[in-house]
């Protein structure tokens, strides 16, 4: 598992996290050159007072159609842009 913090971002701190999932495929042992592989999985989560801070915000971010990810840099990527995102959106509704 991979984690980077980036920020502030607007006054919010983000933590993404790359998380390597077993492929179903790569499960099988019929596969030549039989070597752990899978997708990543990405999942983020904001905080305002930095990464170590308790309270940290809990809400349902849309990530788009992508949900699984070749690299961990590709789902570390992709989820802390979705999450900048959704930091622009808090202050687009003030």
């Amino acid at each position: 598992m991979a984690e980077r913090v980036s920020g502030p971002y607007r006054g919010y701190y983000i933590s993404a996290a790359a998380r390597l999932v077993a492929a179903h495929e790569a499960t099988q042992p019929t596969q030549p050159d039989h070597r752990h592989e899978g997708l990543y999985v990405g999942t983020v989560s904001l905080s305002q007072r930095g990464p170590d801070d308790p309270h940290r915000i809990e809400t349902l971010v849309e990530l788009g159609a992508e949900h699984r990810f070749a690299t961990e840099t590709d789902a570390l990527e992709h989820v802390e842009k979705a999450a900048r995102e959704y930091v622009d959106r808090l202050f687009d509704t003030q």
